[in-house]
């Protein structure tokens, strides 16, 4: 691999791929759309194109064309939000990515990020498997649009694209973007509610291990081409521990308040169906029916298909990870109130 693209490197996993790849003297170009992000990843000595992948087709063919590989790590990840943005961005997006790879001859293997959220269903789902086909309705377009995409990723597979998804499972970590600061918005209100009257056990997974699962894919036998896999930091945990973790950490003490999963969704339902009426979808709910889902029901991943293929071994101690990126963010905030 003389040369790896890596997509989304402005965004929490696909910076942390391109950093270490950096680090371990291989030879990286970044694209992005936070040029203040990107700016950070030149200061590093990793080569930066600003370059919204959804839209401009014809820059992504010409970086692609340089690379041995390519990392595709860009997405819009948000439990709400634009359809149409969505659709760009990861439907969209995803799709260039596969059509820059096909045109590029010098592309040897594609690493697409997907999610497990694209079998996410409202009910348990312990130590789910690989599925790759999917009955319930998406819940939200997040999880519509990245179906379509791994849809098209294994379709490209199956007609010559050397191609292997990853499905890692809440990264969290120092730097967060996504999961961390939505739950301490939450938290900062000075309740917390959880749904239902059981404590599910949740996955989790540390952005160090999604990294070195991202290099065994991008090392991985072209036989495990057009295959699906689950990563976690194989250490699942009760949803009590890991948020009283993880809040206790960030400085933010909290009542939880328990709702009945009867009403919760009932309520993310109603805030969804005022969002789109009243504000054509602009403005967030603090509650959606998908986070009602997440936390309220067992969801956990077997992640053996990894560990056989792929060499994956996780040796996490997530709580002590969580508590280490709470401290360093609860570090970070000066003043805390006017940062969240």
């Amino acid at each position: 691999m003389n040369c790896i693209l890596v997509t989304g490197a402005t965004g929490f996993l696909g910076g942390a791929v391109a950093r270490e790849f950096n680090r371990l003297g291989l030879k990286v170009i970044a694209t992005g759309r936070n040029l203040e992000a990107g700016e950070k990843l030149k200061d590093q000595g990793i080569e930066f194109h600003s370059c919204d992948i959804g839209r401009e087709p014809t820059l992504l063919n010409q970086l692609v064309s340089q690379c041995s590989a390519v990392v595709h790590a860009a997405a819009l990840s948000a439990p709400w939000g634009n359809p149409h943005e969505f659709m760009i961005a990861n439907q969209h997006g995803t799709e260039h990515v596969i059509n820059a790879c096909r045109s590029a001859k010098s592309v040897k293997r594609l690493v697409h990020i997907s999610s497990p959220s694209v079998q996410f269903d409202f009910k348990d789902q312990p130590l789910a498997k690989e599925m790759t086909t999917w009955t319930s309705a998406p819940a939200n377009d997040y999880i519509a649009t990245k179906r379509q995409a791994e849809t098209m990723v294994l379709k490209a597979a199956r007609t010559g694209l050397d191609a292997i998804v990853l499905r890692p499972k809440a990264l969290f970590g120092p730097g967060d973007t996504t999961l961390l600061p939505r739950v301490a918005r939450v938290a900062m209100r000075g309740s917390f509610p959880l749904f239902s009257g059981s404590d599910p056990l949740m996955d989790l997974t540390f952005i160090d291990d999604t990294v070195s699962a991202v290099w065994l894919a991008l090392k991985a036998d072209s036989s495990h081409s057009g295959k699906v896999y689950n990563v976690t930091s194989g250490d699942p945990q009760r949803r009590s521990r890991v948020l009283g973790t993880l809040l206790e950490a960030c400085g933010l003490p909290v009542r939880f308040r328990n709702l009945s999963m009867k009403h919760a969704l009932a309520l993310a339902t109603a805030l969804e169906w005022g969002s789109r009426a009243i504000t054509g979808g602009r403005w967030e709910p603090p509650l959606t029916r998908y986070s009602v889902g997440a936390l309220g029901f067992d969801q956990t991943l077997d992640i053996s298909a990894a560990r056989r293929d792929l060499g994956f071994n996780p040796q996490t101690d997530v709580l002590a990870r969580l508590h280490e990126t709470g401290c360093l963010w609860r570090e970070a905030q000066t003043p805390l109130k006017t940062l969240v």
